[in-house]
């Protein structure tokens, strides 16, 4: 809903309102998000290293940080939309 008063600002690829109060949740969205894609990028460096060599370890420590990325995410989208249980 748009609010005739309300002033438009553009922040990267954000759509933000501004009608008095400033909300971080933008911002935070956009932390998680890089992190994400962090952990996820990390997770596949380690399972490379473990075809590499051939180490059945570091393949499911990477299985394990991919599954952590896709924890956050989930509870990321879950915070971020109001959808809490």
């Amino acid at each position: 809903m748009l609010n005739p008063g309300a002033k438009a600002l553009f922040l990267s690829a954000l759509w933000v309102l501004q009608e008095g109060a400033w909300s971080p949740a933008p911002w935070i969205g956009l932390v998680l998000v890089s992190i994400v894609i962090a952990l996820v990028a990390w997770g596949l460096q380690l399972m490379q290293s473990a075809v590499d060599q051939q180490e059945f370890s570091l393949m499911l420590a990477g299985c394990l940080v991919c599954s952590a990325a896709v924890g956050l995410a989930t509870v990321m989208v879950m915070t971020l939309n109001d959808f809490l249980l």
